[in-house]
């Protein structure tokens, strides 16, 4: 058995090279790391959020009085994509659903409302209405009485549209 030795030059070529993976190895390395903890992007204030949300929710009510749901709907979405805590503007998602007939969707967007603000008669108002409608009167009845409590009007209009809807589904 013949033993092979590595003569100096090649060893010393093998250490030059293996240093040299090395180096970059850890220059990677450090790279990554310092990547991993750079702050992104500074985040927006709670203002400067509303505000570039207030954008679409405005166009949102503009589509919506002139009864374009589909259009209006989507406007609300990117209201709602940048400022997930506007209560207003999940409500009107919740309407501008509702209209299209997407009642489980609208009365999803209404319960996100009622989340951030439990007192929001106008969302509660218009998921009783969307509880009439499904015909889940025993549901609206409870927004019904929500509305009492919190002393609004609106409990005024549901009450004739619970009435309406119970007519005309008997």
């Amino acid at each position: 058995m013949k033993i092979r030795i590595i003569n100096r030059d090649h060893l010393i070529k093998l250490m030059i090279s293996l240093s040299f993976l090395f180096i970059i190895f850890f220059f990677t390395m450090n790279l990554y790391a310092y990547a991993a903890s750079a702050p992104s992007k500074p985040s927006k204030s709670a203002a400067e959020l509303r505000k570039e949300a207030n954008v679409y929710f405005d166009e949102g009510e503009r589509l919506q009085k002139s009864g374009n749901w589909k259009e209006s709907s989507k406007k609300y979405k990117k209201a709602v994509k940048i400022d997930k805590k506007y209560a207003e503007a999940w409500s009107n998602l919740g309407f501008t659903y509702r209209k299209q007939g997407k009642f489980k969707k609208a009365v999803k967007a209404y319960k996100k409302a009622l989340k951030i603000n439990p007192e929001l008669a106008e969302a509660h108002e218009y998921l009783g209405e969307a509880y009439a409608e499904m015909g889940k009167f025993e549901l609206a009845e409870e927004e019904l009485k929500i509305l009492r409590e919190l002393g609004s009007d609106d409990a005024e209009e549901l009450e004739e549209f619970i009435s309406k809807m119970k007519a005309e589904k008997s």
